[in-house]
């Protein structure tokens, strides 16, 4: 979707994510990890004052944007590697050694990712409140309205409407319940070394990944580098958040049949059609439901880079990076438009509850 991505920016994406999960970015946090990393091994003695205040001064001032790394990550298959080629272009020939010392690439980039991934969190924890929120409002508002429940497609009995917007309001709280139990599994650093066993600081790995931890505000933990089953978590989550909203979108969809008229999708109009001036199409619905479906699909991929071959594995590691980025997006472009929706939902109280009449007297009840 890149060529198109400026067109649906504000559709099928979400302008506040992309600024989180964009190149950019990650290359802020490729740093932060590597101004932090040359930080804590200064504080515990494992580099020279000097060589670390040298790295963490570059670092600091060196520009870099993301067409000065596009080559080098094609010949080496990652964007760490020339990141920090042009970081040691800057350093004396005695201090070189000491940037990213004992570090491998998956180190920097990962916990690159879990930065993102927790700036992430945040935006879409606020905005969980915000449509957690609104549908209280709804409920508050409209919740005794009668209205008739449908099952499989065919009225059922009446219902109210306030258990309908009971089932789109009781997956909100359980996400949110669900959001805070794995972010204490995910937000983790990556500190490994070569092979992931951080044989290379010898006695000090345990303080340098509690210390380093500490300063990039993750918890502690032992290296995950081809344990890639909480990303799978949180991804999954990410799907079943979309899943969630694109209920309410489907739901939307019917009650603003105009057989039906219960809801308009937005108060003041909403999506128009190049024929049909008369039409009020519920555009914002139709793609949560599009949305949820789309990150089921890529959910899948998620899935697939669990398995990891032996200590690393490129293959696998390499389906995250595109697949994580876009499900964020996809969320946030949701909960973007049941934000508005569920705000400016127009309900029709009275044609609710006139189909409730029509259905009783229709069966003599």
């Amino acid at each position: 979707m890149t060529h198109l991505s400026a067109i649906y920016s504000k559709y099928l994406s979400s302008e506040k994510m992309l600024a989180v999960v964009s190149d950019e970015a990650l290359i802020e946090k490729m740093i932060r990890f590597e101004t932090s990393l040359a930080s804590t091994q200064q504080k515990l003695g494992i580099i020279p004052s000097s060589a670390a205040e040298a790295v963490v001064q570059v670092l600091n001032t060196t520009k870099v944007k993301p067409t000065d790394l596009a080559e080098g990550t094609l010949r080496n298959g990652i964007p760490v590697i020339p990141l920090l080629a042009i970081f040691r272009e800057k350093l004396s020939e005695d201090t070189k050694e000491f940037l990213h010392y004992g570090a491998t690439s998956q180190d920097t980039l990962d916990t690159a990712q879990i930065l993102v991934v927790s700036d992430a969190i945040r935006l879409l924890s606020k905005m969980l409140d915000d449509f957690k929120n609104n549908l209280e409002k709804l409920d508050k508002t409209y919740g005794v309205t009668r209205c008739m429940g449908r099952t499989r497609g065919q009225l059922a009995v009446p219902i109210t409407f306030g258990l309908r917007i009971n089932s789109w309001m009781q997956p909100v709280n359980r996400q949110q319940q669900r959001l805070k139990e794995l972010s204490t599994r995910l937000l983790k650093v990556q500190m490994g070394g070569a092979a992931g066993d951080l044989s290379f600081f010898k006695t000090n790995g345990k303080g340098l990944l509690e210390e380093l931890a500490s300063q990039l505000g993750l918890a502690s933990s032992t290296p995950w580098h081809s344990q890639r089953d909480v990303l799978a978590e949180f991804s999954n989550w990410l799907a079943l958040t979309n899943g969630t909203v694109g209920k309410m979108g489907a739901d939307i969809l019917v009650m603003s049949q105009n057989e039906i008229g219960e809801v308009e999708e937005l108060g003041d109009g909403g999506g128009k059609s190049s024929s049909m001036p008369h039409k009020n199409n519920p555009v914002l619905s139709e793609a949560m439901v599009a949305l949820a479906t789309l990150n089921a699909s890529l959910q899948s991929r998620m899935l697939q880079a669990l398995v990891h071959e032996s200590e690393r594995d490129a293959t696998a590691w390499i389906l995250e990076w595109e697949t994580l980025r876009q499900m964020l997006l996809y969320t946030a472009a949701s909960l973007s438009h049941a934000i508005k929706v569920s705000a400016e939902m127009k309900v029709h109280t009275e044609t609710m509850e006139g189909n409730v009449s029509a259905f009783l007297t229709k069966n003599g009840k």
